[in-house]
């Protein structure tokens, strides 16, 4: 668990103190024992995972976002394929544009 609290706290612009990942570790260790037993586990795995609530998920997953795509958008427009090059080829020579300017 510390290991993990280290991870996330590598992500932190002001990461916290050795002393204080093993505290919150600890702390987290000790809550998930007190709280978690193995039945109360597959129970919740039992209660989360049938098959109507995993289509659902899916059914979910696929669906078309609701924000629709911009017509006049550079992505929409594709000029790269215009210009004869790669989208990739494009946004480098833009961005080498931009810090020109």
């Amino acid at each position: 668990m510390i290991q993990r609290v280290e991870a996330y706290n590598a992500q932190l612009t002001v990461p916290l103190s050795l002393a204080e990942c093993k505290a919150i570790g600890k702390n987290i260790a000790k809550w998930t024992h007190q709280r978690i037993t193995e039945q109360g586990f597959a129970q919740y795995v039992a209660d989360t995972h049938t098959p109507e609530i995993q289509a659902a998920r899916g059914r979910k997953g696929g669906t078309v976002s609701k924000r629709g795509s911009v017509e006049d958008s550079e992505r929409s427009l594709k000029p790269w394929e215009a210009l004869g090059i790669s989208r990739r080829t494009y946004y480098r020579h833009k961005k080498r544009q931009s810090e020109i300017e």
